[in-house]
């Protein structure tokens, strides 16, 4: 397993210098959502849940509970490439974290993950501030099952 550093993400992505961390691309806070209803998965089908837009004016104050969020950078992943996104430490130690699924190859669009706030104070962030990095694993070759589906080119 080879994971990618900063300066082949920068080269690989096409990206600059102020878009990586030290292990991977920084994720930035576009747009957080409160779940409004259920969702739905099933073996030939999927109903995803309406969401309400929380305002940041530019700051969020977030109660505990879990939340939907979308990222500002639109990401292209090579194919030979998969990504993982893990939360930004300082939101650990603030009692909250991210979960995501992993970014396949072939995946394009601006992410989304689920931020969960457990601390039972809440949490304030800041619309654009980093919550994540993007850490892209090099793969052992090219796949012929690279991403295809709903979501490819989501906004």
């Amino acid at each position: 397993m080879v994971i990618m550093r900063p300066e082949d993400l920068m080269v690989l992505l096409n990206i600059s210098e102020d878009k990586v961390d030290c292990a991977g691309l920084k994720l930035t806070l576009h747009s957080i959502y409160r779940y409004k209803g259920p969702g739905f998965l099933g073996l030939s089908s999927r109903k995803l849940p309406e969401y309400d837009e929380i305002r940041c004016d530019p700051i969020c104050r977030l109660k505990p509970s879990p939340y939907f969020i979308r990222y500002n950078e639109y990401i292209r992943i090579p194919n030979g490439y998969m990504g993982l996104a893990i939360p930004r430490s300082s939101l650990i130690r603030m009692g909250a974290t991210i979960y995501t699924a992993v970014w396949d190859p072939g995946y394009e669009g601006r992410g989304a993950g689920m931020l969960v706030v457990y601390n039972p104070h809440g949490i304030e962030l800041e619309k654009n501030t980093q919550v994540a990095q993007l850490v892209l694993i090099k793969m052992s070759g090219e796949t012929k099952y690279y991403y295809r589906g709903v979501f490819k080119g989501e906004k």
